[in-house]
């Protein structure tokens, strides 16, 4: 498809329709949300334990190896996520839609049918490495699609949406497996068909504000530079030292939280013999509730103080999560853990994705640092992941590695509180000071 070019593509462009008509717009975002969060809402934690209860070896120590394949593979392919930066800026936003479609959606489908763990993993990477993909396009269309004043609590409501949505398609579906373990090979039929629909939103929404542009200054016939986001993003980071801070404390956090995602479908099945049922509703549903009633104070939050200090705040109460883990002995202890864990990541949520969109230059800039952003959260899982399960294996016991990811959670939230001092540091100096009035003797 042709991009629009002139005035009037331009001020579409800097998010025009969106401050003249943003509620059309909100509501169709919202509307693609609950759809979409139907499908990726589930996936998170029904992947993992598809291993434990149903396509896992028969061997324990496999078994785990396996469940942390699946449980990191998402994280760390996310390392893709700065290549498809580089993509959304060589083709039009709804041709980039389309590809994504078919690589993050369509190998569901395909996995409705698989009949082992090599056939189910082998759908699982495909799909992980397109969902690396979603984050570029969600930064320049949240940066397209509203104004810069009222992108918090936009980003609030939208958040609310998809959690609200996926805590109902979670309780649902968790019940549907409990009485039938067959029924996830209907639910991502089900699933990819609403996720379809969700699309069409999207697109219709993309045409009616102008966002199917490609950036001018770009060559789209020099594809070798797919590969140049690698360079580019030491370049960014070196230059840009409030970024490069930002990423070094969510790398922490980052550490920190994989170790915890690797191991609790291991500690939910192997200590407390969880089913889909108990596990869905315990962690991914009423993690998704906290969220939901935390987000919207959260983007209040983000709008009067910051990304920086809103996700220190966050990182810190992030800390009691795995405390009160190692202190669950049923389901009841573990729910509300994934309370506390929900109140947290309300938080990151806010931060993770407005962080890199404010400290962006420009507008052009976003897809980019919201790539490399991404694409560092694949660092993190493959490193921390690992780690993580190392420390399970080593000690036989999960005290050990719980209590790293409480320290880690600390020591990020000490991270943005350093930073923030810097970046107020930086304004005063850069702030220049108020001359004195002199007066001027007429006579």
């Amino acid at each position: 498809m042709k991009s629009r070019t002139g005035p009037e593509s331009d001020r579409q462009a800097s998010g025009g329709d969106a401050r003249r008509a943003p509620l059309g717009v909100l509501l169709g975002h919202v509307a693609f949300t609950i759809l979409n969060a139907v499908l990726f809402g589930n996936t998170l934690w029904l992947m993992p334990m598809l291993v434990r209860l149903h396509f896992g070896d028969a061997d324990e120590n496999i078994r785990d190896w396996q469940t942390a394949l699946v449980t990191a593979s998402l994280a760390s392919l996310m390392i893709v996520s700065v290549f498809w930066g580089e993509l959304l800026r060589r083709v039009s936003t709804v041709r980039y839609l389309a590809i994504w479609w078919l690589v993050a959606v369509l190998p569901f489908l395909v996995l409705s049918l698989a009949q082992n763990y090599a056939q189910m993993l082998a759908c699982h990477l495909v799909a992980a490495v397109g969902f690396a993909g979603w984050m570029p396009l969600d930064g320049k269309l949240l940066k397209h699609f509203y104004p810069d004043s009222v992108r918090g609590r936009v980003f609030g409501v939208l958040n609310a949406a998809k959690l609200g949505g996926a805590a109902l398609a979670v309780f649902l579906v968790g019940r549907w497996l409990e009485t039938d373990e067959m029924a996830f090979r209907y639910f991502f039929v089900v699933a990819v068909l609403l996720q379809a629909a969700a699309m069409m939103i999207l697109y219709r929404l993309v045409l009616i504000t102008g966002a199917d542009r490609i950036e001018p200054a770009v060559d789209r016939h020099r594809w070798s530079d797919l590969f140049q986001p690698v360079l580019h993003m030491g370049e960014i980071l070196r230059a840009d030292r409030n970024f490069l801070w930002y990423e070094l404390a969510f790398m922490t956090y980052g550490g920190a939280f994989m170790i915890c995602d690797a191991l609790l479908p291991i500690f939910a099945t192997a200590r407390l013999g969880m089913g889909y049922e108990s596990f869905s509703h315990s962690t991914q549903m009423i993690r998704s509730l906290a969220m939901l009633v935390m987000i919207l104070p959260m983007g209040w939050l983000l709008d009067r103080i910051g990304a920086v200090r809103t996700s220190g705040i966050a990182f810190a109460v992030l800390a009691c999560y795995p405390v009160t883990l190692l202190l669950a002995d049923n389901v009841a202890m573990v729910g509300f853990a994934s309370g506390i864990f929900g109140v947290g990541l309300a938080g990151v949520m806010m931060g993770w994705m407005l962080g890199p969109v404010a400290l962006a230059p420009t507008s052009e800039k976003v897809p980019q640092y919201v790539a490399i952003h991404a694409s560092l959260v694949g660092v993190r899982g493959i490193v921390f992941q690992g780690l993580g399960l190392v420390l399970y294996k080593v000690t036989s016991g999960f005290e050990l590695p719980f209590g790293v990811a409480a320290a880690a959670f600390l020591l990020g939230a000490l991270q943005m509180w350093r930073l923030h001092k810097r970046q107020r540091a930086t304004l005063i100096e850069l702030t220049p000071e108020p001359q004195p009035i002199v007066a001027v003797d007429k006579s």
